[in-house]
């Protein structure tokens, strides 16, 4: 008897994840626009105070039921003229397993003007790459909307070249972060 309790629990589990697998985010939508947002106000002593506004723009397209590619810009514009970017192409995979929360997982990689600095991309003229790996929750509301969270571990590799001393400044950097943003389905 306890055998075949075993393999319906086992049955049941599989039938559970094979649907949860092969389920489309939002049913009929193949589009997805993301963003979240940050702005910060620095002040140091002895500084001018700078504005920065953050805002990493992700536009994704379900190639196969929830699996997505999702290209990304981080953009970071200043006051001054240390305005950054940087590039990521993500491959990212969403598991519907409620019928509002879908839980997702990502990876990928790209290039920029410098590594980050907290939430905050500056210009400092260093190319570099990054490779990056996440999970994240999205809890839909309504038919075409969510609201996101997501946790990102990122490495960062490059060289800068300083002209005094006349070297190059070797970048290894890993940064995690905690992003909080919408998406929209289309």
């Amino acid at each position: 008897m306890k055998r075949y309790i075993r393999i319906l629990i086992i049955s049941l589990f599989s039938i559970l994840f094979v649907k949860t697998i092969f389920a489309q985010p939002v049913k009929g939508k193949k589009f997805e626009f993301s963003t979240s947002a940050s702005m910060w106000h620095i002040k140091e002593k002895n500084r001018d105070p700078e504005t920065v506004i953050n805002l990493p723009v992700r536009l994704g397209y379900y190639i196969f039921k929830g699996l997505e590619i999702e290209p990304e810009l981080f953009y970071s514009a200043h006051d001054g003229e240390d305005d950054g970017y940087l590039i990521l192409a993500n491959l990212s995979y969403n598991f519907k397993i409620t019928k509002e929360n879908i839980v997702f997982i990502l990876g990928g990689g790209g290039f920029g003007n410098s590594p980050h600095y907290f939430t905050v991309v500056y210009d400092h003229n260093i190319n570099v790459k990054a490779y990056n790996f996440g999970i994240g929750l999205k809890h839909l509301v309504g038919n075409s909307a969510a609201i996101r969270i997501e946790y990102r571990y990122t490495k960062y590799s490059g060289e800068e070249y300083r002209a005094i001393p006349m070297t190059y400044y070797r970048i290894d950097r890993t940064v995690s972060n905690i992003y909080v943003g919408i998406s929209i389905f289309f």
